[in-house]
């Protein structure tokens, strides 16, 4: 007999269940894209436009690039309340946090 994905959840160590959650939080945030993560704040792109002081469509064509310019991308996130980091990952070493991109540094240069 088969189980379903919550009974076989249930049935692993607490720790165990905590890292296999850990492990779907940290896919969910890799993967998410521009839109996704305007919607999962509940922005709509005429909202995010106004905050924005663009067009609508220009939103959209932002969201559809797989390439931009950094202060794009920063002003994007930055509409949506966040912050944008540079982060490096190279193997067997820690992740290194660019400088140098940030907005106070930015304006400095």
């Amino acid at each position: 007999m088969s189980k379903t994905l919550d009974e076989v959840i249930n049935g692993l160590s607490p720790e165990r269940r905590e890292r296999v959650e850990q492990l779907g939080r940290q896919l969910i945030r890799e993967e998410m894209t521009l839109q996704a993560l305007r919607k999962q704040l509940e922005f709509t792109q005429e909202g995010l436009a106004e905050r924005l002081d663009i067009r609508q469509a220009n939103i959209s064509k932002v969201e559809k690039r797989s390439d931009m310019l950094i202060s794009t991308l920063r002003s994007y996130v930055e509409a949506l309340g966040g912050t944008l980091e540079l982060v490096v990952h190279m193997p067997g070493r820690p992740p290194v946090t660019l400088d140098g991109f940030c907005e106070d540094q930015a304006k400095r240069a």
